[in-house]
């Protein structure tokens, strides 16, 4: 069976994350959160008019020095990826 992902997970973001109208208070398309961003699953579900596709909430760090989390954004599974050391769950 292959790993799922689960809240408390360590992950990267895998592309740049743009706003897609979620955050009102930027501008659309206005970067989120740069590739390699790391980040932590906060939450998961799937959409209510598609069972089958998978959302992760996740905070990903601002990127200072004190680690600071950001505000929860919603990535698609092809967004993220695990980081190698939680695979040993």
């Amino acid at each position: 069976m292959p790993y799922m992902l689960q809240p408390g997970d360590t992950i990267f973001a895998t592309k740049d994350i743009l706003n897609d109208g979620s955050f009102p208070e930027k501008a659309e398309e206005e970067l989120l959160v740069s590739k390699g961003t790391r980040g932590v699953i906060v939450n998961f579900g799937h959409l209510e008019e598609n069972e089958d596709q998978e959302i992760f909430l996740v905070q990903f760090e601002k990127g200072n020095e004190s680690a600071e989390l950001g505000p929860p954004i919603g990535c698609w599974p092809e967004d993220i990826e695990i980081v190698g050391d939680d695979l040993s769950r």
